[in-house]
């Protein structure tokens, strides 16, 4: 064949290829639905930890991650900061929302737009899905909040923190006593917390039963006032608010902490952290309740020795087989989103897939919410008590809706009067009630 021939047949072949290469590609395209999710506070690229050289890995590991599990869906993700003010999350979210620029959103006020009929009502989405799985235990149920006219499930968590409670097997053997249950009573806390306080038989060192943060002690007293029964309030379906701290329940609860405070060091009501000498030879703190997951984690994977002393069992749980503070991340889907099967199909997999719960492990230290966690975090599964922590969180007490505002803020600083003696137990609740009264008062006037 003539050169010149050649060159044109060449030329020819590689044009009506591109052709059809260009003829096609919209097409795979437009075979994609697309789903656009908010998500806050992720790294945008991989991000490597110079001291550690751990990778934190950036937002496009999970869009990727979701193609490859679903490639029928384009998974269009905005990122965002947690920021503050006017530059926060919050108004960022409320002008997406009002604008339809997203069918799923990562949305810690979900409760509040759940209510204004902004979200659709995922417990429908669920009826109607011959496949569905719970994979998040009670959550389903917990996580129920008031929409425009009911009740019903308006988001699913998609990652949490948690709250175990900690315990030091090597004191609990120097001492001859018995190791914490998996699910501890209050009687059984009480009782081995005074018979670890004292002189350390083995080492002769002083040791202490209790531990509780008293710059945080909010939540380890909502967690004991729950297990003997009490309930804070309610929030109706106008999203009016009614907190009762001042009941006979909370009394019982606090004399029960305060009595227990004498078992802890000195040092704990000033506390914001781990008591000193937490996951080393030196600890000589015996029962730490209200773990959180960044104090201990890593370091427990770090040195997989630390394992066998420092423990960890589940935190106290009330009638209702529930208890703890939760600390999860919403993800609910838009009342405006058009493409709302491919939406479903995406919230379920970024809310339960063992890829998605690693993820959100790898990138930010948060703990999967699904039945997945062993298989997304093998390493903590590997724990002795790798089934506690990572299943700690469908466990947990329905969010608190006022956990950011007066309510709180007025019970931890009854709480402290109380653990400093400075206040009684019933003068203590009857401040924390004035002054919560007082905000709801306004919130009221407000509206």
């Amino acid at each position: 064949m003539r050169p010149l021939l050649r060159h044109f047949l060449l030329l020819s072949t590689t044009a009506i290829a591109a052709s059809a290469l260009s003829a096609t590609a919209p097409a795979m395209a437009q075979d994609k639905t697309p789903v656009t999710v908010l998500t806050i506070g992720y790294p945008d690229k991989d991000s490597t930890d110079a001291v550690t050289g751990t990778v934190s890995p950036g937002i496009g590991n999970l869009e990727t991650a979701f193609e490859a599990a679903n490639p029928t869906i384009d998974l269009v993700v905005t990122n965002i900061p947690w920021g503050e003010g006017a530059t926060g999350y919050a108004p960022k979210t409320e002008a997406m929302i009002q604008a339809n620029e997203s069918c799923l959103y990562e949305m810690p006020g979900a409760a509040g737009y759940a209510r204004r009929g902004l979200l659709s009502d995922l417990g429908a989405l669920i009826a109607a899905d011959k496949d569905f799985k719970n994979v998040w235990g009670k959550q389903i149920e917990t996580d129920k909040v008031w929409g425009p006219t009911a009740k019903s499930l308006y988001y699913i968590p998609n990652n949490t923190g948690e709250r175990v409670i900690h315990w030091d097997a090597t004191l609990f053997a120097n001492y001859g006593v018995e190791p914490l249950s998996k699910n501890p009573t209050l009687d059984e806390i009480a009782a081995k917390a005074k018979a670890l306080t004292g002189t350390d038989p083995v080492t002769g060192q002083q040791t202490y039963g209790y531990y509780y943060q008293g710059k945080y002690a909010v939540w380890q007293f909502l967690s004991i006032a729950h297990a003997m029964g009490a309930n804070w309030g309610s929030v109706d379906e106008t999203g009016k608010m009614t907190v009762t701290w001042n009941t006979p329940e909370y009394l019982k609860a606090l004399q029960w902490f305060v009595d227990m405070a004498k078992y802890a060091p000195s040092g704990a009501l000033g506390s914001d952290g781990m008591p000193q000498g937490f996951l080393s030879d030196d600890n000589v703190v015996a029962i730490i309740p209200e773990g959180e997951q960044g104090y201990f984690i890593q370091p427990l994977i770090a040195n997989p020795e630390l394992q066998k002393r420092f423990r960890s069992s589940f935190n106290l749980r009330g009638a209702d087989g529930v208890g703890g503070v939760a600390t999860i991340s919403p993800m609910a889907m838009a009342e405006s989103c058009t493409n709302k099967e491919a939406a479903w199909t995406a919230l379920k997999w970024l809310a339960g897939s063992a890829e998605s719960q690693k993820y959100y492990f790898d990138s930010n230290g948060r703990i999967p919410v699904s039945d997945n966690g062993a298989a997304a975090l093998p390493q903590i599964a590997a724990f002795p008590d790798g089934d506690v922590v990572l299943t700690q969180p469908q466990f947990a007490e329905a969010p608190y809706p006022w956990a950011a505002d007066q309510p709180r803020w007025a019970m931890q600083t009854a709480l402290e009067g109380a653990l400093a003696g400075t206040l009684s137990p019933a003068d203590a609740l009857a401040q924390a009630q004035k002054e919560t009264d007082d905000w709801l008062a306004q919130q009221a006037v407000q509206k």
